[in-house]
């Protein structure tokens, strides 16, 4: 969303509004300074507005992160996938199954080094991002080819 055309519009309309009332050039002056006084209080109207479209798209979206984001001084809204915890992934099952996985050296390097950066511990890292894979497959259910090809 651009704000400054809307700030430029409402500006514009309310020294048309001064004008079409009065040819007093001194009345004309301090409308002129009053209206540009106005625009950072308009932009922040805009801006309030944005705030309250991504509250409302947040709670039509469930499982959704929204956020107002600037882009170039504009706002815009982002919307993304919210992530899944660990906790979300893991049911309310005790923590006692296993798995052995053989890793290559240079793979159990990089999954200690995620975890670390993380602040996790290799087995929750390694749980969290297991149950967000299998989160997101699931959702996304069987794959279909819509496409015909020979065998």
């Amino acid at each position: 969303m651009q704000v400054r055309p809307i700030v430029n519009s409402v500006q514009a309309s309310l020294l048309s509004h001064v004008t079409m009332a009065s040819n007093d050039p001194a009345l004309e002056a301090a409308a002129t300074q009053l209206v540009e006084a106005l625009g950072p209080a308009l932009h922040l109207a805009v801006m309030e507005l944005a705030e309250q479209a991504a509250a409302e798209v947040r709670a039509q979206l469930p499982g959704h992160d929204v956020d107002v984001v600037l882009s170039d001084g504009d706002p815009a809204l982002r919307i993304a996938e919210a992530p899944v915890k660990a906790e979300s992934a893991v049911t309310n099952e005790d923590l006692d199954a296993r798995i052995t996985l053989r890793l290559t050296p240079t793979l159990k390097q990089v999954v200690e080094e995620a975890a670390q950066q993380a602040g996790d511990s290799v087995n929750a890292w390694v749980v969290e991002a297991l149950g967000r894979r299998a989160s997101r497959e699931r959702k996304r259910g069987p794959k279909q080819f819509t496409e015909s090809f020979d065998l």
